[in-house]
């Protein structure tokens, strides 16, 4: 290990310089040792960055074993509460399953359509999120609304023509 001779030339300049500036002894020596503090941390200073954390990235295909399991993780947050992720996901359903029967939740009798709870689960904007069993219940009703609209005879009767 070499020594290092560049802090205590810095205490020698800064010393020197207080005192030819008129300055005594001892505030001086106080100035130099500062001077050398100083030239002590800029040389012991690494400016490259740390190094980051290699992440692994796993290739996510829609409907993934992991995909699952990640919402499976964000149903229940705290207080027994559906997380914010899984709250997300259902509103997204809702809406793909009510664009197949030509609705939107922001329709103006779609409460009627999907009942007060589920309109609720689905509307709501502030907390508390909804319970699991909310969740639950909303899924249900989306469930039996079908996955497509389906003609009947009496179309003309139905809540979701």
């Amino acid at each position: 290990m070499r020594w290092d001779w560049r802090p205590p030339l810095g205490f020698l300049v800064g010393a020197v310089a207080c005192l030819a500036g008129g300055l005594t002894v001892a505030s001086s020596a106080l100035v130099g040792l500062l001077v050398a503090a100083v030239v002590l941390l800029l040389t012991r200073l690494d400016g490259a960055p740390d190094p980051a954390w290699d992440r692994r990235h796993y290739d996510r295909r829609h409907g993934a074993r992991g995909e699952v399991q990640d919402l499976a993780w964000a149903m229940v947050g705290r207080d027994g509460r559906v997380g914010e992720r899984a709250l997300r996901q259902l509103r997204d359903v809702a809406r793909s399953r009510l664009a197949r029967h030509g609705r939107s939740i922001d329709d103006a009798d779609i409460e009627q359509v999907l009942g007060a709870r589920a309109h609720r689960t689905l509307t709501r904007t502030r907390s508390p999120l909804p319970s699991v069993a909310d969740l639950r219940h909303t899924l249900d009703v989306l469930d039996r609304l079908g996955p497509r609209r389906t003609p009947t005879d009496d179309d003309a009767g139905s809540p979701l023509s």
